[in-house]
């Protein structure tokens, strides 16, 4: 007879979730895991699937519950200038929370893991593909209203903020105060209004 799962799924997940994201993939084991969650290994193993699988399912996780919502004003078809601002203010406030502070799970993996594991390294370029698609069609968007500069590509803009943001997520982990960054976001604005 099978016995009844003992642990809620979802919790779990989300603590696993917050180990690796604090820690990483490399410096995190299954040990850590079964710490972190209360589960046994065989829950994790028979819930998730190796620490691979964990791992992967707990990326997921980080992405819709936290970069879906904060994307989800710039997804609108007319989203322009204000959305743009308006999501520099929510990734500001990210960066500056305690969560923040860990810098970005997506760029985290993109440097630990994507260069030794290719099928991640394709995953996460799907990923930023598609957010830098959001943000070139908000400049665009936004050009078209008249309130960004229309002699730089919109492609273009939206590859440089991309970089940014996530320069500015690897040199906050790495550090480096928020109050020293937060003019970049500034000099991007001034560079979309020429």
């Amino acid at each position: 007879m099978v016995r009844p799962r003992e642990f809620d799924p979802d919790e779990a997940l989300d603590k696993a979730m917050h180990l690796f994201w604090e820690r990483g993939f490399q410096h995190t084991s299954m040990e850590d895991l079964v710490r972190r969650t209360g589960v046994s290994r065989y829950g994790l193993y028979g819930t998730f699937g190796n620490k691979d699988a964990i791992y992967r399912q707990a990326l997921i996780r980080y992405i819709q519950s936290l970069k879906d919502d904060m994307r989800k004003e710039l997804r609108k078809p007319d989203a322009g200038r204000a959305e743009l601002e308006a999501y520099f203010r929510q990734v500001t406030g990210y960066l500056c929370s305690d969560e923040g502070r860990k810098g970005c799970m997506v760029y985290n993996t993109a440097v630990e893991l994507a260069p030794h594991h290719p099928d991640i390294a394709e995953y996460l370029r799907g990923l930023q593909e598609e957010m830098r698609q959001i943000v070139a069609q908000v400049l665009r968007n936004a050009q078209k209203a008249g309130d960004v500069r229309t002699d730089i590509d919109a492609d273009e803009l939206a590859m440089m903020l991309f970089a940014l943001e996530q320069g500015m997520a690897a040199l906050h982990r790495g550090g480096w105060s928020f109050d020293v960054l937060m003019p970049c976001y500034e000099t991007f604005l001034k560079v979309v209004d020429g």
